[in-house]
């Protein structure tokens, strides 16, 4: 984004989706690749990323150790070498992400957030509310 205007770089950061707007850019693309392998060295990520960019090796170390950190990943140490893997599924982490955000707005913002979810419901047919309670059910700790 260095050769991005800068009035231009808030309009980019707000056009990013999902785990794109809570995790780094480089962080979700690690995560992206770790979801889709189940499980990966800093090397493969290193290898896998450099399709499309270059990174140093302690680059993506780097990134991984703070995901590790984060409770994104887990660890496992195979000869000289870390084995990352997901602690949580991307639908887990994108559940745990929404319940996070929610609460935090409500706990920010009181019942005008709760008015503003209530209004947003309105637009749902029932079938969908059902099944939006349902996976609720699901999410809950």
């Amino acid at each position: 984004m260095s050769d991005v205007p800068a009035g231009d770089v808030s309009k980019l950061k707000r056009m990013r989706r999902g785990e794109d707007k809570f995790l780094g850019s480089l962080e979700a693309q690690v995560m992206d690749r770790v979801w889709s392998r189940g499980s990966a060295t800093v090397r493969q990520i290193v290898e896998d990323l450099a399709r499309s960019r270059q990174l140093a090796y302690t680059t993506v170390m780097t990134i991984m150790t703070r995901l590790h950190e984060k409770g994104l990943l887990r660890r496992a140490r195979e000869g000289k070498t870390y084995v990352y893997r997901p602690a949580l599924s991307r639908a887990q982490f994108r559940a745990r992400l929404s319940r996070d955000i929610v609460r935090g707005l409500i706990a920010q913002f009181g019942d005008v957030a709760l008015a503003q979810f209530l209004a947003a419901l309105d637009g749902v047919d029932d079938r969908h509310r059902r099944a939006l309670e349902r996976l609720a059910k699901e999410d809950e700790p």
